[in-house]
């Protein structure tokens, strides 16, 4: 531990970590850094909750916990001042990253931007997000879309770029076509009173971006090609939250005329999410233009679960149309969605053969064991440098 290089992960987002309510960028931290302890020696900075600690952990690696607010980055700032870590990651803030690299000039500092949204407006002016990006060592992207997003707005950071796609535990989304899982969904589809029912889900934040309005525009359609469907929304327009929100009530009205067709869930728990995944016959991704990765595409594959998507943003780096699912282009989608779910509500055996092939995708490219052997190797660069 003495000569293993130190690294701060700060991760001061809206969740304290664990939790069990956690956003992407959370997610990454609880699942991928632990996966990359070997020759590091790792500290998580999150934020303090409710009958939490002040010092936790995720797995082996410490978790250290501050108020947030004003007064975090000081904290924070305090404390690496005192440790002295070789390389700080910065998840998904630019200024903090930048207030970091400015008191720690000597410590190499990493930005993992998991969007383009805390380098855009209203968050950022560009010639802010220019000057963050621009202190940094590495920025750290989770798809090449976002990566070459990163490369065209700011051009002089284009050599410091990397590229981690994201991933999933396939022991915690298993396969909704091994016997054990499908007798588990018989009896659950049984419970919900859906026995019989074409289960289409979509599982997200409900918001205008994620496009869940195209998925109930074609609800006519949905209905008349396949009477026993039932579209399974799961989420809110804010993690851990249920306030509700005026794109929330334009989705219930849009609903209303399908009340037999349709069911809202406004709050589930990541770790209750697999057993959602094996009741899909399809998962629905309409995201707009922007959408960088999307975990909900690769938790959906390795559950074994057919998607169809928009074609935005990094999408189309997990999802294969035609083999895994099916890709629409985004101002395609009033059009063609409803066709496209129908095609795979019709066709049982194509639906499976998508299923398992994006199961096998998954074992292949998006476990976070791939992510953290990554993330290890960029760190461990960095160290040297």
């Amino acid at each position: 531990m003495m000569n293993e290089p130190r690294v701060a992960v700060i991760t001061p987002g809206s969740f304290v970590i664990p939790s069990g309510n956690s956003s992407s960028v959370e997610r990454v931290a609880e699942q991928s850094i632990p996966l990359a302890a070997e020759g590091l020696n790792i500290r998580i900075y999150g934020i303090c909750g409710e009958g939490k600690d002040e010092i936790g952990s995720v797995g082996k690696i410490p978790v250290h916990r501050y108020p947030k607010g004003s007064a975090y980055i000081r904290s924070v700032q305090a404390s690496l001042l005192h440790w002295r870590p070789q390389v700080i990651d910065v998840m998904n803030r630019p200024r903090i990253a930048y207030t970091l690299k400015q008191a720690l000039p000597q410590t190499k500092v990493a930005l993992s931007l998991h969007s383009l949204s805390f380098i855009s407006e209203p968050h950022l002016r560009h010639e802010q997000a220019a000057r963050y990006v621009a202190s940094v060592d590495a920025i750290v992207a989770n798809s090449t879309y976002l990566g070459e997003e990163l490369k065209s707005r700011f051009p002089a950071i284009a050599d410091r770029v990397y590229v981690n796609w994201l991933g999933v535990s396939i022991a915690d989304f298993p396969s909704r076509w091994s016997p054990q899982q499908d007798n588990l969904r018989r009896a659950q589809l049984q419970q919900q009173g859906w026995t019989g029912r074409k289960i289409i889900m979509y599982a997200g934040r409900l918001l205008p971006i994620k496009g869940i309005h195209h998925l109930l525009a074609a609800l006519p359609d949905l209905v008349k090609a396949v009477p026993e469907v039932m579209v399974v929304i799961i989420g809110s327009a804010f993690y851990g939250s249920g306030t509700s929100t005026a794109y929330e009530a334009k989705l219930h009205q849009l609903a209303t005329p399908y009340r037999h067709h349709v069911t809202f869930i406004p709050l589930v728990s990541h770790s209750e999410m697999p057993k959602w995944y094996r009741l899909a016959d399809v998962i629905v991704v309409p995201s707009g233009e922007g959408e960088a990765f999307g975990l909900v595409n690769v938790e959906a594959m390795a559950s074994g679960v057919p998607v169809v998507a928009s074609s935005a943003g990094g999408i189309p780096e997990i999802v294969q149309d035609g083999l895994t699912g099916l890709t629409l282009p985004v101002d395609r989608l009033d059009r063609d969605l409803s066709a496209a779910l129908i095609r795979l509500l019709q066709d049982d055996e194509l639906s499976r053969s998508m299923g398992l092939a994006g199961r096998s995708r998954v074992v292949q490219h998006f476990r976070w064991q791939y992510t953290a052997d990554r993330w290890h190797e960029l760190m461990q660069m960095l160290a040297k440098r």
